[in-house]
């Protein structure tokens, strides 16, 4: 019995400890990539509220490496499932002006 609970609370918390995003890291790496500041804020925060942290920060640390946002994103959902991108899409709608691509 003891060792059922114990393997239950184990993978109750191994199940939520992945990296937080970092929004600062992404709105430098947005910023860096041409986004104006306002912008990368609010697309950084809105969408750090609904990427998970893995992705989030992998694809900001490419592109504070000197990655255009698009290439950075494509690399990123390469690596980790076309459905990281929709949450970054909605993002883009909500925060980015149409000029800024």
């Amino acid at each position: 019995m003891k060792r059922n609970s114990l393997l239950l609370l184990t993978a109750v918390l191994l199940s939520g400890c992945g990296p937080s995003p970092d929004v600062e890291a992404m709105k430098s790496g947005l910023i860096k990539s041409g986004m104006p500041a306002d912008q990368a804020t609010c697309y950084a925060e809105t969408a750090g509220k609904t990427v998970d942290g893995e992705p989030y920060n992998y694809m900001a640390e490419l592109m504070n490496a000197g990655l255009p946002e698009n290439e950075a994103s494509n690399k990123a959902r390469r690596k980790y499932s076309a459905e990281f991108r929709k949450p970054l899409i909605e993002a883009r709608k909500e925060c980015v002006k149409a000029e800024q691509k």
